[in-house]
């Protein structure tokens, strides 16, 4: 009887820790960062666009320039509306990071782009008046 209480109770802490070791990664807060669109990104389950941003953010992937010592921010961003899909178009994009979509849009197949795997994030829309 003794053993299979303590069988039990070394189940349930595994089971527990195991839970808290795959718990997701929080959805970020909304930003607002100046981007450039680049090009249509490596093919996903939901369409998604690589853009530079101009400003450094934890969610982009950060690059070197080819000038040197430069670095430049890139990211994939998701549902990104086709209006701002045009070769070096400059807008304020806002966004937010989501660990959960990002997942579920990792690239698949061939793909074309010298600058994959780059960071996801989700378009919330873009802003009328300059990023902060």
């Amino acid at each position: 009887m003794w053993l299979s209480k303590s069988i039990a109770s070394v189940v349930t802490l595994l089971a527990l820790l195991g839970c808290n070791k795959d718990k997701p990664e929080p959805v970020s807060e909304m930003q607002c960062i100046p981007a450039v669109y680049l090009t249509n990104y490596c093919p996903t389950k939901t369409e998604t666009h690589l853009v530079r941003l101009l400003k450094p953010t934890p969610y982009a992937t950060r690059q070197e320039s080819s000038s040197q010592g430069n670095e430049i921010y890139v990211a994939a961003v998701i549902n990104l509306p086709h209006s701002l899909a045009k070769r070096d178009t400059v807008f304020q994009l806002q966004f937010h990071y989501d660990p959960q979509a990002e997942r579920q849009n990792k690239a698949h197949g061939y793909c074309n782009t010298n600058i994959a795997p780059a960071k996801m994030i989700v378009y919330d829309g873009v802003s009328e008046v300059e990023c902060p």
